[in-house]
């Protein structure tokens, strides 16, 4: 077990993919591919906004992580919008064009026969009792499992925690690929941290405030074709960079998809000075365009 704590994710990515190259816990080979290896390793961010950094070499991948936002967000799972910004989702789809790890569809869109999904699981949850240790959102289902399956979730459960007047946010991976995973993954799920605390400020507790994001990984591995982008990577400064912060939602707290995002969405080739006015739209409209 390796734990890294440090107020910005480019302090603990760094560290992390330094051990992970030079002195990983295990070298193995799942599926003949060969990967340096640590299992059940902690990366702690106190501050959640400091989720992105910048790298000469190779920084956090903002048009992507920009488009797999309004994905997510949106609760779709289709691969036709996300194929845009990265073709490896084409290799994974099911026979129907979608895809498991469709993080949003998986909490926001599928409900249980009670009528919850996910994240109205979990709002609720600390709705009704600041102390509750029940707001966690299921993402790796028993449904998955099946031999012909290309696309077997990474993520398997995140849970909030409100301790401090803190909203705490820990997410645990069965698996996490250091480069093509771990810098998207971190940045969506502290997004997802910020819109859960303002559906709580909103809702139940005016003065809460953001607290630190956990990035637990089963297995934190490097495949061996970064080995050289790595070695170039920690040759050069890691900045941290500050996310943006959210003030229109992106989501209701029903989960549904806000007024703001789905007309952003319907007019992401013609957007106009509506969506420059708040921080993280504007964000993602000069990422994605």
């Amino acid at each position: 077990m390796r734990i890294y704590s440090a107020d910005s994710f480019a302090s603990v990515y760094e560290k992390s993919l330094r051990e992970l190259l030079y002195s990983p816990e295990f070298v193995s080979k799942p599926r003949e591919l060969k990967i340096n290896e640590s299992l059940n390793v902690t990366l702690e961010i106190k501050n959640p906004l400091l989720s992105t950094y910048d790298n000469i070499r190779r920084g956090s991948q903002d048009k992507y992580i920009a488009a797999e936002l309004l994905w997510y967000f949106a609760g779709r799972n289709d691969v036709e919008y996300i194929k845009k910004y990265a073709k490896f989702w084409e290799t994974i789809q099911n026979e129907d064009g979608t895809v498991n790890s469709a993080y949003g569809n998986l909490i926001f869109t599928e409900r249980n026969e009670h009528m919850y999904n996910q994240y109205g699981w979990a709002l609720d949850s600390l709705s009704k009792d600041k102390d509750s240790r029940q707001a966690i959102l299921h993402f790796n289902k028993p449904s998955h499992q099946w031999s012909r399956n290309k696309d077997f979730v990474c993520t398997m459960y995140g849970i909030f925690h409100i301790r401090n007047n803190q909203l705490d946010f820990t997410v645990t991976m069965r698996s996490n690929d250091a480069i093509l995973g771990t810098p998207t993954d971190v940045a969506f799920f502290t997004c997802l941290q910020q819109q859960m605390l303002s559906h709580l400020q909103v809702l139940k507790y005016p003065d809460l405030k953001l607290g630190k994001y956990t990035h637990i990984v089963n297995s934190y591995h490097l495949y061996d074709k970064h080995f050289e982008l790595v070695e170039e990577m920690l040759l050069e400064e890691f900045k941290e960079v500050e996310f943006p912060k959210l003030e229109a939602d992106l989501v209701l707290p029903s989960g549904n998809p806000s007024n703001l995002l789905v007309k952003f969405i319907e007019n992401e080739s013609n957007l106009n000075s509506v969506f420059t006015k708040d921080p993280l739209f504007k964000w993602i409209k000069n990422n994605i365009v």
